[in-house]
């Protein structure tokens, strides 16, 4: 990347930040950390989904939990919401890894309550604390009870995602959380206008008015991490277009 096109990157993360809502970004060379863009990294916004990737990260590290432990269906926490593992019979068993991959490729709840059971709340803020992610913080799970706003108790920063994604992105006991990241099904975000070639492990986020997502990009031009937090945002707005269109705008300019 020239410096020409340097600066239009930071120009460009500008003016998305400027938009009405509460909006933070992150774009950051995998191979050149000082190839930096950020616009309200430290602003602390409710975490939404992109905690779930934490929540593996923990799980993995987690010396007395064996993620081969299976748990039936029938003892998941019932939910009046959509969820995947409403396709299993109630005899079914999921591993723990099975039901982290659920909680991360579909987002669903009820996997990530189980997840959240076998580590407790003290035991992620702990690896939370150890791992750099100093203004991370969950304070209520994902079940029906806590959903909406309640969830808005969970915090992170953007600069804490970025943290997040170099550890999964380097590390390699996480390696299986960027494969199930990489297969994340919900992909109207960052990935959406990408080529074909690209692939995008990432965590989404949404909550009324709130739409994250954050992304481990590799291609065979273009590797970097790209982070949008947006809270606040118009009612009716469809901002996953927008990030969309900003993803496709950075990584033309990160690919040269």
């Amino acid at each position: 990347m020239n410096q020409a096109q340097s600066e239009t990157l930071t120009q460009i993360a500008h003016a998305f930040a400027a938009q009405s809502g509460d909006i933070s970004i992150i774009i950051e060379s995998r191979t050149d950390p000082e190839r930096l863009v950020e616009v309200n990294a430290d602003r602390r916004l409710p975490s939404a989904s992109v905690i779930k990737a934490a929540i593996a990260c923990a799980a993995a590290d987690l010396p007395n939990l064996d993620l081969t432990d299976t748990i039936a269906v029938r003892e998941l926490d019932p939910t009046f919401y959509c969820s995947i593992v409403r396709a299993f019979a109630p005899e079914d068993r999921l591993t723990l890894k099975s039901l982290i991959g659920l909680m991360l490729i579909v987002s669903d709840n009820p996997a990530t309550t189980a997840v959240l059971n076998a580590l407790g709340l003290e035991s992620i803020n702990d690896w939370f604390a150890r791992n750099g992610l100093a203004n991370t913080h969950i304070e209520v799970g994902f079940d029906d009870a806590s959903l909406g706003a309640p969830l808005r108790a969970n915090l992170t920063t953007a600069r804490d995602c970025l943290r997040l994604l170099r550890l999964v992105d380097a590390q390699p006991k996480y390696a299986f959380i960027k494969h199930m990241l990489a297969n994340n099904l919900r992909n109207e975000r960052i990935p959406k206008m990408l080529p074909d070639d690209v692939v995008t492990a990432h965590k989404t986020g949404t909550l009324n008015g709130l739409v994250h997502d954050i992304a481990i990009i590799e291609s065979p031009t273009a590797a970097f991490y790209l982070i949008v937090l947006a809270d606040g945002l118009p009612d009716g707005h469809d901002f996953a277009r927008e990030i969309a269109r900003f993803s496709k705008q950075v990584y033309e300019l990160m690919a040269g």
